[in-house]
């Protein structure tokens, strides 16, 4: 699932993302502007920034049986959101952009009665995701000579399947060979050694299953990267929506250590803003809608923690409209407003090697 992945660290693996990030993009040709952050915040709509910085996308009009449905739901969605890189394949195919695609095949668990247990993701095949996820994998094609002859060929969206199906088979084989029947059980069973500890269980999650091993070691660099997108945003998720309900076990004190839940569209608005300045070949890439490097797109998204964290830093400061900024919220924000009005034209780094983003 990823060539590059390296041991993760032992613990504090949020600190190691912080670190590992910050040398990484020091030794790398992309640079992160001041004067592009100050511009940033000096512009920010307080109002417009707390409306979107609000992760409304995360709830959905769903009602759930039990606290374990809904933590299962919950923590699916964003283990398997990834295929970005797959967009304009998916809209061709599917009528749906990458997220959307997620959701459904997420929904489809909760509302078409498929249990969300450890032997139902050990054991699915790439057959199952295509009729859950609604997207075809194979198509029919006329033979190059034989007019009455047709032949099966994969379709673009094949190996993004084949990807989700890795993603669910790896987290269903870690859960049974330690006998937890799904992923709330593993998540309960952790909270309740160390409740109110978001840091902790970034680590319990990132040591226990591959399709979260968002970390890099390429060949000419001299230390690795930690990214763990996909870790840190279920733990998010995990706070946002159950704070309140079971503030005992998910109100994390340290919520605010987090980094930004680096992808594809953090690091193209950063760029779009002029905070992130990257070598004009990079930035042709993206506007061409070519496909980047894993090591190239691994330092853009490496490129926009470290420029996050400066971001809230200096808003936190005292500059801009918003001094109580958060990661999390600055991360929500980027995000949603990339998805409104002339920003979702901006063209968006593309990888699609990955099951991370």
């Amino acid at each position: 699932m990823n060539t590059f992945a390296v041991e993760s660290p032992a613990k504090n693996v949020v600190e190691a993302v912080r670190s590992s990030c910050q040398t990484f993009v020091e030794k790398s040709p992309v640079k992160i502007s001041q004067k592009g952050i100050e511009a940033f915040l000096s512009k920010l709509d307080k109002a417009e920034y707390e409306e979107l910085a609000y992760d409304a996308t995360m709830k959905m009009p769903l009602k759930f049986e039990t606290v374990n449905d809904e933590l299962n739901f919950v923590t699916l969605i964003d283990l398997i959101n990834f295929g970005s890189g797959y967009r304009v394949p998916l809209h061709e195919l599917a009528g749906r952009g990458a997220f959307d695609t997620i959701r459904f095949g997420a929904m489809y668990f909760h509302i078409g009665g498929k249990p969300m247990t450890a032997e139902t993701f050990k054991d699915i095949t790439i057959l199952d995701v295509a009729e859950m996820f609604q997207f075809p994998i194979d198509r029919e094609v006329r033979h190059e000579k034989l007019d009455f002859v047709t032949m099966t060929e994969p379709t673009a969206l094949k190996p993004f399947a084949a990807g989700l199906t890795k993603v669910l088979n790896t987290t269903g084989d870690y859960l049974v060979a330690r006998g937890y029947k799904d992923l709330a059980e593993f998540i309960l069973d952790h909270v309740k050694k160390t409740p109110q500890d978001a840091s902790s269980l970034v680590d319990h999650f990132v040591h226990a299953f591959p399709g979260l091993a968002d970390c890099y070691q390429f060949p000419e660099a001299q230390d690795p990267v930690y990214l763990y997108k996909k870790a840190q945003i279920i733990v998010y998720h995990l706070w946002f929506t159950f704070r309140e309900q079971l503030p005992d076990l998910f109100d994390f004190k340290d919520i605010d250590t987090l980094t930004i839940f680096s992808d594809n569209v953090i690091p193209t608005m950063l760029a779009h803003l002029g905070i992130i300045e990257m070598p004009k070949e990079w930035q042709q890439d993206i506007e061409n809608h070519l496909e980047l490097s894993v090591q190239t797109a691994t330092t853009l998204r490496a490129a926009a923690v470290v420029a996050c964290d400066e971001i809230v830093k200096v808003a936190r400061a005292g500059l801009g409209p918003v001094q109580t900024m958060t990661t999390g919220g600055l991360d929500v924000y980027l995000w949603r407003v990339g998805k409104v009005g002339d920003y979702r034209k901006v063209p968006r780094l593309q990888l699609r090697d990955t099951v991370m983003f």
